[in-house]
């Protein structure tokens, strides 16, 4: 009967120092594979054809005016945007990946990245059609262009529009402090408005079709902030010229709901809209 040698201390070593080598190969080709998959769910999210929207318009209505996203949050939702800061604590902007927050003060301010955001609306901007307008009189007669441009109105769409501005009426709200007694069918009428004359600066905003019905606003609604950054706001009115219109079309929405006890006990008993397109 033949007996098998025992390995040498030598070689059990090797063995081992071989097979840790081998787990710890396996070990981060499985780490390459998860941050390629990483990085893939990024670049998509950044590339999709998305509208982003956190709470719903109907919401708003109701007097949830305190949400639970954070500021730093909203920036990996999109890199234009427009809302409202909890408590209604200004106008929210987002242009080119950063905040604005038009306080009622008319002052214009970029927030820090733990500020609570009670509604918002965002998407990553990639430009589908793009035209000049020599002028516009007002914001009707830019609707009426956009209408003319827009392929259907069964989509979603965002818009960048920068030029020069000969007039423009920006709208805020006044911050409120709970328990909430007014809502927006008495606040709008009484927002505090901003004026200002011959400066430059960039409208952002959106387009949503009619049947998005409460959950947000159907037809246009645009924020705008100045290329130095001291005006900003809803946008209400307006006389410009050299306007650059650029132009998102969006086939895929999204939207979170509050994580709060408000939204949670809140009946969306009053109905508000602004002026349907």
């Amino acid at each position: 009967m033949k007996i098998a040698n025992k390995p040498s201390p030598g070689s059990r070593l090797l063995l081992i120092l071989a097979i840790m080598f081998l787990f710890i190969n396996c070990k981060e080709e499985k780490k390459v594979e998860s941050n390629e998959v990483e990085e893939k769910k990024e670049t998509l999210t950044k590339t999709e054809n998305v509208f982003y929207q956190y709470s719903i318009w109907w919401a708003f209505v109701n007097k949830i005016f305190e949400g639970d996203l954070s500021a730093k949050e909203l920036k990996t939702k999109g890199d234009i945007g427009l809302g409202s800061y909890n408590l209604l604590d200004g106008e929210l902007i987002m242009l080119d990946g950063v905040l604005y927050q038009a306080s009622e003060d008319g002052k214009v301010h970029k927030p820090e990245d733990d500020t609570k955001v009670v509604y918002a609306n965002a998407a990553f901007f990639n430009k589908d059609y793009s035209y000049d307008i020599p002028k516009v009189q007002n914001y009707e007669e830019l609707r009426a262009f956009i209408n003319e441009k827009l392929p259907t109105k069964n989509f979603f769409y965002a818009f960048k529009i920068h030029g020069e501005f000969s007039k423009m009426k920006c709208g805020g709200l006044h911050k409120q402090e709970p328990p909430f007694e007014e809502g927006l069918d008495v606040l709008i009428p009484e927002r505090p408005i901003f004026e200002r004359e011959n400066f430059k600066g960039t409208m952002v905003g959106f387009y949503c079709p009619t049947f998005i019905g409460n959950i947000n606003v159907a037809g246009y609604h645009l924020h705008f902030v100045s290329d130095d950054e001291q005006f900003a706001g809803h946008v209400m009115e307006f006389e410009a010229e050299n306007l650059t219109l650029e132009i998102d079309q969006l086939d895929k929405y999204q939207f979170d709901l509050p994580n709060t006890e408000d939204f949670e006990n809140v009946g969306f008993d009053n109905e508000f809209q602004y002026k349907k397109d």
